[in-house]
């Protein structure tokens, strides 16, 4: 199988001929053994096109991710400062606003395709995912990168004063919600239309160590939802949570998500039963204590040990719980697909 139809077969709850593996994000890892900043990938001639391929063949990866780190920054185009410059450093992202319903009251809908498009980031983030497309055809799969809306608003208004306006249930929050799924709708389906395959979805603050059930069936997942709906396109759909989100999986079947990747206080065996054959499961490696700081000996244990609670039937794909560290070694991440390879070897022996 191709990395391609492997991943495919994985999501469709058919047979592969080793569990796949992929990765989501990577570029500040990426950046950081290059020694570079993301200004600087953003300058490079190819958009640093070459380099992301070649790093993730290193690593036997099934996926390839493209959007010059853009999965929060694409919010510049929505006038949010950004800071890029820092060498081995992730985007950083800025509030745009302080008062939402001033806020809410520029939005307007039938701009959103004009204002990305207006954008040279998102240019550039949809040149780049044309030419990695151009580098590895049907082999591997192109995956987008941009962030869900909920966490999006979060981002666009801080944190901190997000969450009280949340936990205040703030009237103006529904049109905020509205306008930010439309415009990740809009993102991801310009991703599809320049080449990629899937667009990977995180959603950090909806995750069960952020936000109550209730919060999340009042927020999250009906913006979640809106998107959804409008994506065109798309070869299969993927959304994040980080941390605790093993309740969050019969809302994300019934959004219509096909895969659900997941961090690692999610225990696998418990997921897939949950999922019923509903949804894929795709996690939920550290990415701290097993691929940062942990052996190859390590990560190849817990790899093998998800191998055999999943099999070879489809249904799980193999994944850090969240963004690699910077500074994660090459061999800790190839020890996944070496397990991966080692079950599949066994099984048929």
């Amino acid at each position: 199988m191709t990395s391609k139809e492997r991943i495919r077969a994985a999501i469709a709850h058919q047979p592969v001929d080793r569990i796949p593996m992929m990765i989501l994000l990577g570029e500040s890892w990426l950046i950081e053994r290059k020694g570079i900043s993301f200004k600087d990938l953003r300058e490079m001639d190819d958009l640093g096109a070459q380099m992301i391929v070649d790093a993730y063949d290193e690593i036997e990866c099934d996926n390839v991710t493209t959007g010059l780190g853009c999965w929060i920054g694409f919010l510049e185009a929505l006038g949010c400062p950004v800071v890029i410059d820092k060498v081995g450093a992730p985007i950083e992202v800025k509030a745009c606003f302080t008062d939402i319903a001033e806020f809410v009251e520029t939005l307007d809908h039938s701009k959103i395709r004009e204002r990305l498009e207006s954008s040279e980031l998102i240019q550039k983030m949809m040149k780049q995912t044309r030419l990695i497309k151009e580098k590895v055809g049907d082999s591997k799969y192109v995956c987008g990168q941009m962030v869900a809306p909920f966490s999006a608003c979060s981002m666009m208004a801080d944190v901190k004063y997000f969450m009280t306006l949340v936990g205040k249930k703030n009237p103006n929050l529904p049109k905020l919600l509205d306008y930010m799924a439309d415009v990740c709708a809009c993102l991801a389906n310009m991703y599809i239309e320049n080449g990629a395959d899937m667009v990977q979805i995180p959603d950090p603050c909806a995750s069960g160590d952020m936000i109550s059930p209730k919060t999340y069936d009042m927020y999250a997942a009906p913006a979640q939802k809106r998107m959804f709906d409008q994506f065109k396109g798309h070869d299969n759909t993927m959304l994040h949570i980080c941390g605790k989100a093993g309740m969050r999986i019969p809302r994300v079947i019934e959004v219509g998500f096909d895969s659900f990747s997941v961090d690692s206080p999610v225990i696998l065996k418990d997921a897939l039963e949950q999922c019923g054959g509903k949804l894929t499961m795709v996690g939920n490696f550290n990415p701290n204590e097993a691929l940062r700081l942990g052996t190859p000996e390590d990560v190849y244990a817990l790899a093998y040990a998800n191998a055999e609670v999943a099999g070879l039937n489809g249904g799980y794909i193999m994944m850090p719980g969240c963004d690699l560290a910077a500074t994660t070694p090459v061999e800790n991440i190839r020890a996944m697909v070496r397990a991966s390879k080692d079950y599949a070897a066994k099984v048929r022996c």
